[in-house]
């Protein structure tokens, strides 16, 4: 593979943590699999899989970071912020594909955030006559949204020109047929093609019964602790505002209340992930007592990141889409791993990605969550039959990987626009 020309070169801009980019650096690595030479621009903020990293075709390009507006600022001096540190990114990103990267035949982008990415990919494309390609995960100005709230006139404003500058992409992937509909319907793109987040690999499925010493071995590498009589369950989150950790957290308390502490079985909550709201729920949780709950926040390298998924009983997924449309990219690690999840239920959506009641449980309250906690621990240690039966339903439905469906999907997509230029 290595002496092999590539036939083409990609450039993609991430204008965020390529380590906790996993779409993008799977894109990467689709592309670079498919015979593209790929430069992959993001910031350098934590490790990137070795997959990628030491991958013969992909070269990373560092992006300077700076630091998003602080919770807690006025409206005023958020937005002031905002707009000087878009026009920063911009002028570093568009320098970036401009001169500090090979000339490019494609320039795919992540969107959101929307800007400056739209406009610096869109500038630097056309300037060096290359194609411009959009990878939809969401809307910048539904993320905007959470923080101005939707009426509001700077949200209205950055729905028209991420409209206007999607408009003038040559071709769009996004993550969701619901995202599809609404590129088409309220964006004017009807040529948008859905291509599915699925994991990257398959892991190799370890039945519940084993799943109690593998979690002991695997958290003592990362100085924790399991008890003796504890189940595992893990949180894969990137701590950002469209995640519920408040949600997680009262249902864990409402959990941890309820009935005797003895024999009812405990439980470990590992919460893994890097992000701007970890360091405000540690110090939350920090003067909390637990009766048969143990909570920990913990960032782990990809591969112990991986080994932990495998071990947990069950996991949680607390993404809450601020579009209504994108889907939670954590969840497929789960899957990845055969591990069941209790899910977040924040509408129609969500069932292009599982079935509810047979790969995952949902919950809307933080009551509800209590209860599938107590449903899906019934039986522990011994006689965990819906965890058992809820694995068996993964395996058989989520049998593809990334590749699988990126060839199927996005390579199309790629030699299209290559033809037609």
């Amino acid at each position: 593979m290595a002496a092999r020309q590539p036939h083409y070169r990609v450039t993609i801009l991430v204008l965020g943590d390529l380590g906790r980019s996993p779409r993008m650096l799977n894109q990467a690595w689709a592309l670079a699999e498919d015979g593209a030479a790929v430069s992959l621009a993001g910031y350098h903020e934590t490790p990137v899989d070795r997959a990628v990293a030491e991958h013969p075709r992909i070269r990373l390009h560092r992006v300077r970071s700076l630091d998003r507006a602080r919770e807690g600022r006025s409206r005023i001096l958020f937005l002031l912020f905002s707009a000087w540190r878009a026009a920063f990114l911009g002028l570093e990103s568009f320098w970036l594909l401009l001169a500090r990267t090979p000339r490019a035949d494609v320039v795919l982008v992540q969107n959101p955030p929307s800007f400056p990415t739209l406009l610096a990919g869109w500038l630097a494309a056309r300037a060096r006559r290359s194609l411009f390609i959009v990878d939809w995960h969401n809307f910048g100005y539904a993320m905007l949204a959470l923080r101005l709230g939707p009426a509001h006139f700077m949200v209205r404003l950055a729905k028209a020109c991420e409209r206007w500058l999607g408009s003038q992409a040559d071709a769009h992937l996004c993550v969701s047929a619901a995202m599809r509909d609404v590129l088409t319907r309220e964006f004017g793109l009807p040529a948008a093609v859905v291509l599915p987040d699925r994991p990257r690999e398959l892991l190799p499925l370890l039945p519940m019964t084993a799943r109690s010493a593998a979690a002991h071995r695997v958290l003592s590498r990362a100085g924790f602790v399991l008890p003796q009589d504890a189940a595992l369950a893990v949180c894969p989150t990137s701590w950002s505002a469209d995640e519920d950790m408040d949600l997680l957290l009262e249902g864990l308390q409402r959990w941890d209340s309820q009935g005797a502490p003895s024999p009812l079985p405990r439980l470990c909550v590992v919460i893994t992930g890097r992000g701007p709201l970890r360091e405000a729920f540690e110090q939350r949780i920090s003067g909390l007592c637990w009766r048969r709950l143990t909570l920990r926040t913990a960032f782990l390298d990809p591969a112990d990141y991986r080994e932990l998924l495998c071990a947990a009983h069950f996991g949680f997924c607390l993404h809450r889409s601020t579009s209504g449309v994108d889907l939670p990219m954590k969840l497929m690690d789960l899957f990845g791993a055969r591990t069941p999840a209790c899910v977040l239920d924040y509408g129609e959506c969500l069932t292009e990605q599982i079935q509810p009641g047979v790969t995952a449980l949902t919950f809307r309250t933080s009551q509800e969550l209590a209860c599938r906690i107590d449903q899906l621990l019934a039986g522990f240690p011994d006689d965990l039959q819906l965890l058992a039966q809820m694995q068996c339903n993964i395996q058989a439905a989520c049998t593809e990987t990334w590749q699988q469906v990126w060839q199927r999907e996005a390579a199309p997509v790629f030699h299209r626009v290559l033809r037609s230029a």
